[in-house]
């Protein structure tokens, strides 16, 4: 009977170690260290000193920020998914916060309390000049005057406008946040369910092929009518998640096909372990640390969320990104599907 040898043991164990490692990493690194890195957002005025002045604070605090000359300007950045959203100063300095939770629910909260920040600090300066004013008053008409000053300071408020937000199913974001981890395992499981179950290499095209199309139609399906997420053209949607699916599908195929098992475990590295953590759904590629959000938005999961928040939300708006990236993964799959030799994954074991 023949037996692994301790080298084989051991070799297996610091394998195995290496992919703890790298999945610990992959999901505990952008949870600690999530944040702002470069978030992009908008400012609306002509006035340059009082765009500086409030530009500053936010570039501290590492946002991306750009100047905008009019609402409208900011509106079609915002639709281009150039900004997140964007705060509007009147010439009276009353603050409008422009956002949109529809690209962000995360970003979008943030921008609310900086925000209500921001008008608490406007009110306290307001208030700081009146106040010696009042207490040095003499007549009775101009204490009311300033009497009436502050309570117009104090029914001061943020006013927020909505440019694109999820249905109010699911007002939060939170079925496409949480889509992440069924766009990769189940094309992966899909994947490998092929591999095994269908005989013949053309046969297994077309399972791919035949998978991807019900599986983008299903998975929208259960988005847009079953949790509520989704409120756009059903079937542009469902052609965002088929490709989806086919980039998965036909990259582990591939994978398996040269590889045999060995590709299914760089598979499962690449779309389950780093694809997941790195997607940015649940908040935005920007809130991870520096270089992650960028990664993960060149694995499928991160490229498939973008190119279905973007064909929803944001009038099929930057989605050329999502769509290379995800035609590669296909070209480059059919490729080694092509060239490789093992049609069945289950001859990996029995040699």
């Amino acid at each position: 009977m023949k037996v692994s040898s301790p080298k084989f043991i051991l070799s297996l164990a610091v394998g195995l170690t290496v992919v703890l490692g790298i999945m610990m990493t992959a999901f505990s690194l952008p949870a600690v260290k999530s944040g702002v890195h470069n978030v992009p957002i908008g400012i609306v005025t002509t006035n340059d000193q009082a765009y500086q002045k409030m530009a500053k604070p936010l570039k501290d605090k590492d946002f991306d920020v750009t100047q905008y000359q009019s609402v409208s300007e900011m509106k079609k950045a915002v639709n281009h998914r150039e900004v997140y959203g964007a705060f509007a100063l009147s010439e009276q300095g009353d603050l409008t916060l422009y956002k949109a939770t529809a690209a962000s629910a995360a970003v979008s909260q943030m921008l609310d309390q900086i925000g209500e920040n921001i008008v608490s600090g406007q009110k306290a300066a307001a208030k700081s000049q009146i106040m010696p004013m009042l207490n040095q008053a003499q007549d009775i008409q101009t204490v009311k005057v300033l009497n009436q000053k502050l309570a117009a300071i104090d029914q001061k408020s943020l006013k927020t406008v909505e440019l694109k937000g999820f249905p109010s199913a699911d007002p939060k974001g939170t079925g496409l946040a949480a889509g992440a981890l069924p766009i990769a395992l189940g094309g992966w499981i899909g994947s490998v369910a092929i591999a095994n179950a269908v005989k013949g290499k053309r046969q297994k095209f077309w399972a791919a092929i035949v998978f991807a199309i019900i599986g983008g139609l299903g998975l929208t399906a259960v988005i847009q009518f079953g949790v509520g997420t989704f409120d756009g053209n059903y079937f542009l949607t469902s052609l965002g998640a088929m490709l989806g699916i086919a980039a998965t599908a036909f990259f582990v195929l591939g994978l398996l096909e040269v590889m045999g098992n060995k590709g299914l475990i760089i598979a499962a590295i690449m779309l389950i372990l780093l694809g997941n953590p790195l997607s940015g759904l649940p908040s935005a590629p920007e809130m991870l640390p520096a270089g992650f959000g960028a990664f993960g938005q060149l694995l499928p999961p991160g490229a498939t969320g973008t190119l279905l928040r973007n064909l929803t939300f944001f009038d099929g708006n930057a989605t050329l990104m999502p769509l290379l990236v995800l035609g590669a993964y296909i070209a480059f799959g059919l490729i080694l599907f092509a060239i490789g030799k093992k049609s069945v994954m289950i001859e990996d074991v029995k040699a």
